[in-house]
């Protein structure tokens, strides 16, 4: 059930992927990528040293998505409800020994002029610079009214990379 899941999820993104692209030039798609990993930096440099009212109001769109490796979604749908569950997540990871995460190496998607994905593996370091934990991650964002903003994010097999065929 799992593999069905993750093949149509798949699947979807391609076909999304294919018809978004062919809409979007060469040259506006890697401006557009450009804005994109530089969105996920700014993300992860956010999640790292803001607060959750910083967060919700700088790196997340709302409502704000998370679907599970088994295919549970959770949704935030006002502000107050995503600084509530930030707040909790931080307090959870800080008890790890987490200071910061980072996706050194992610691929990134343009799924049309306004909306893109980055995939890769997601790391949580300690301050000492040791892995706490890897797993595999995408990222959605869109552009809205404020800029990009991450609207959605996807756990999948720390092994797997989501791409785009072109």
């Amino acid at each position: 059930m799992r593999f069905l899941r993750h093949s149509l999820f798949v699947f979807i993104m391609v076909l999304i992927s294919t018809q978004a692209t062919a809409q979007v030039g060469d040259t506006e798609r890697e401006a557009i990528a450009a804005e994109i990993a530089a969105s996920l930096v700014n993300y992860h440099r956010m999640f790292s040293t803001g607060t959750p009212a910083e967060m919700a109001d700088q790196i997340y769109g709302i409502p704000l998505l998370s679907v599970s490796n088994n295919g549970a979604t959770t949704a935030w749908n006002t502000r107050a409800e995503v600084i509530e569950m930030l707040t909790g997540l931080l307090a959870n990871i800080r008890a790890t020994g987490w200071d910061r995460s980072s996706m050194p190496s992610p691929q990134i998607c343009v799924l049309g002029s306004g909306s893109g994905f980055a995939s890769g593996q997601f790391i949580r370091y300690r301050e000492d610079g040791s892995e706490i934990s890897r797993s595999g991650m995408a990222y959605v964002f869109q552009k809205k009214e404020e800029g990009w903003r991450m609207t959605t994010f996807l756990n999948h097999d720390a092994t797997q990379r989501l791409s785009c065929l072109r």
